[in-house]
């Protein structure tokens, strides 16, 4: 008998989600003792979410071989790892986070019960995606049981991804045992380590590597071909993320090859103005222009930050979707995930970016530095370059005019202040020797069109 009414228990949880103990007894119609016992015969199979009278009841599920319970880690900036919670597959792709301490992470805590519809969305920026993301995709997919082409994957490739190839992805969570020991045996003993000295003469074979879809380093997002690499420079190690341009004398070439450039000089400009922006560095060989970023998201140690990118922070909370950042700053002010001065900082770059052409300024191409303490600071700024001149798919180099539009009047003042990092990038793009002709004329077309809507902001 009480076989025969839990299969009727896990009907009723598969289909209406999370109940309480009284939604459970009303519809099936028993007493709440029995609904006690038969939550106990569960064992596993019930998952409990909350306390005392607001305890709900979901049904647990396995996902493959790897069962449907795990430990969540986290590795700090040293290096070590710690135990942050268990994560429980329930059904309906939904997942239940159960913290390891009384006084979880602020960010991981936002979810009061643990609940949440999808994987946390912390560890979204860790779903494979972008060129490197595909890579990883062709790499693992044999292993997990997946498709090939990443965008056929299903949330559960996706779990079983992080679950076994999960060692070395954005951010500092690692999921699973096996992941965890592969990451702190990468740590412990790095492997693929290159001397700074050399990357002229690596640099290219990893290019050529990347484009013939081998493994090159961990996943990030992106579309445009990259390669992840750690450096030895003198007796510390800097893990990087390198762009490159394609090979040749092409238009198409030359002109990724300003776009990288520019997105160094963009960089270099917005320190010098106080704004973080990851360091960078040129590298130039066998045709190509490679652009090193110094991963802000790891340590010289190999320990690891916290990140989440603006489009988790999103789709979590707010639901906005495409969102210019300069309006998206407030919210995350008002909310508490960014102080006064990051928000501030916030309006700057989209601003910035705005007047350099950025037209990529998406919410996953700015993100939060995830920490034990809100509001986490906004991470330093990465892929902010002229996408509005980037060759078209097909590879042609199309005529276009900078166009800048004053702001709104509230605006203004975030507008000027941005206005003058614009104008010493442009300066830059239209003084520097390596960038080709057309791109500097594009360069003083900006100025002198920055100039007309300062004029009238």
């Amino acid at each position: 008998m009480i076989e025969h009414r839990f299969q009727h228990l896990e009907s009723l949880l598969r289909n209406a989600g999370a109940l309480t103990a009284n939604e459970i007894g009303t519809r099936l119609r028993i007493s709440q003792p029995t609904v006690s016992r038969l939550l106990a015969t569960g064992g596993t199979r019930i998952a409990r979410i909350g306390r005392a009278r607001a305890t709900r009841y979901a049904l647990a599920r396995e996902v493959g071989r790897e069962g449907g319970r795990w430990p969540l880690y986290r590795i700090d900036d040293r290096g070590r790892a710690h135990r942050s919670g268990e994560l429980t597959a329930l059904h309906g792709e939904r997942f239940l986070l159960d913290p390891a301490t009384a006084t979880p992470s602020p960010h991981a805590n936002a979810f009061a019960d643990g609940l949440y519809p999808g994987l946390p969305w912390f560890l979204d920026d860790q779903r494979p995606q972008g060129f490197l993301g595909r890579a990883f995709a062709r790499r693992v997919a044999a292993d997990i049981g997946a498709p090939a082409d990443l965008g056929t994957w299903h949330g559960d490739d996706v779990l079983l991804a992080l679950l076994r190839h999960g060692d070395d992805l954005l951010g500092d969570y690692v999921l699973g045992e096996a992941a965890l020991q592969r990451a702190q045996r990468a740590i412990t003993a790095p492997t693929g380590v290159i001397d700074a000295a050399r990357r002229k003469a690596q640099y290219p074979t990893l290019a050529e590597a990347t484009l013939r879809g081998e493994a090159v380093g961990s996943s990030a997002g992106g579309e445009q071909p990259k390669f992840a690499v750690t450096l030895r420079d003198g007796d510390g190690l800097r893990p990087v993320i390198v762009k490159f341009s394609p090979r040749g004398d092409s238009a198409a070439a030359k002109r990724w090859a300003d776009l990288l450039r520019a997105e160094h000089i963009a960089a270099s400009v917005l320190r010098a103005h106080g704004v973080a922006a990851a360091p960078s560095d040129l590298v130039i060989a066998d045709g190509r222009v490679f652009l090193e970023s110094t991963r802000f998201d790891r340590t010289p140690c190999l320990g690891r930050r916290g990140f989440a990118s603006l489009a988790a922070v999103d789709a979590a909370f707010h639901g906005n979707g495409r969102l210019d950042w300069w309006r998206y700053a407030d919210t995350l002010q008002r909310d508490r995930w960014l102080d006064a001065d990051n928000a501030h900082r916030m309006r700057l770059l989209s601003w910035f970016g705005t007047l350099i052409g950025n037209t990529d300024m998406h919410l996953g191409n700015a993100g939060l530095l995830l920490a034990d303490a809100r509001p986490p600071a906004l991470a330093p700024a990465y892929d902010m370059l002229p996408m509005a001149f980037r060759p078209t798919a097909g590879g042609e180099v199309l005529a276009r005019e900078p166009v800048i539009v004053p702001p709104p009047p509230e605006c203004r003042a975030d507008w000027m202040q941005a206005a003058a990092m614009a104008r010493a990038f442009w300066r830059r793009v239209a003084g520097h020797r390596a960038i080709n002709a057309d791109f500097v004329a594009i360069a003083r077309q900006a100025l002198a069109a920055l100039d007309a809507a300062a004029g009238r902001a």
